[in-house]
């Protein structure tokens, strides 16, 4: 099932085309309206695809903004389920400020954004926090710091005041759609001199460079 959905959402004319695959597991409908878990359980399964555009090339210039907002959010962030209201919400209202995200707050910490981890660069030293109950783990987290310790940049998972975000040399934000997201703008300031750091280059070059080598077969 899941190879004819990528093979029916496949550009015919991109041989680069990539695919966005979204699986989704419910405990299953109830008969009736309950907290409770239905007896016997029975899952509902969705899956589907849609194409992942290409980053745009203006990125490379210009980098996205972003806004700190305070985190909402329940006590089990590290849970990937469907009850993103909050997240939506912080989103939402990012983006009604003229912002692309929203970096969640809580306790004095930068945890991650409302649909993205957080990555800083303080020193020449990449760092992003640590897993925990407080954010969603990301498989384009986990490639980036991969890819740091193959090339030896370095990198270190801890905790990150909110208040070094204003001294931060970068801002990345990382996403599976939305790959490696240069931040330059955050709260209405100038994250640095306002331009997509060294460090992303070097990063998002090594990055499609991997996507090369998995549609090659040669990824290691």
């Amino acid at each position: 099932m899941l190879e004819e959905l990528l093979r029916r959402n496949r550009d015919p004319d991109d041989p680069r085309d990539d695919q966005s695959l979204y699986l989704q597991v419910t405990r299953g409908v109830a008969p009736k309206r309950d907290h409770a878990f239905p007896v016997p359980e029975q899952a509902t399964v969705l899956a589907m695809s849609s194409p992942i555009p290409a980053p745009s090339p203006e990125l490379a210039l210009r980098g996205a903004s972003a806004i700190r907002l305070p985190d909402s959010r329940w006590q089990h962030c590290h849970l990937k389920t469907i009850t993103l209201l909050a997240n939506v919400l912080s989103r939402q209202q990012a983006l009604d400020a003229g912002a692309g995200e929203a970096i969640l707050v809580r306790d004095g910490l930068a945890n991650e954004g409302a649909a993205s981890n957080l990555f800083v660069v303080s020193d020449g030293v990449l760092r992003t926090p640590p897993k925990s109950a407080k954010l969603l783990p990301g498989i384009t987290r986990d490639l980036v710091l991969e890819l740091a310790g193959r090339h030896g940049i370095p990198c270190r998972e801890e905790d990150i005041p909110a208040a070094d975000l204003d001294t931060a040399e970068e801002i990345w934000l990382t996403s599976s759609t939305r790959e490696i997201l240069p931040v330059t703008e955050l709260d209405g300031n100038a994250v640095r001199d306002g331009k997509p750091g060294a460090l992303w280059q070097r990063m998002t070059r090594l990055y499609q460079d991997y996507k090369d080598a998995v549609r090659a077969g040669t990824a290691g």
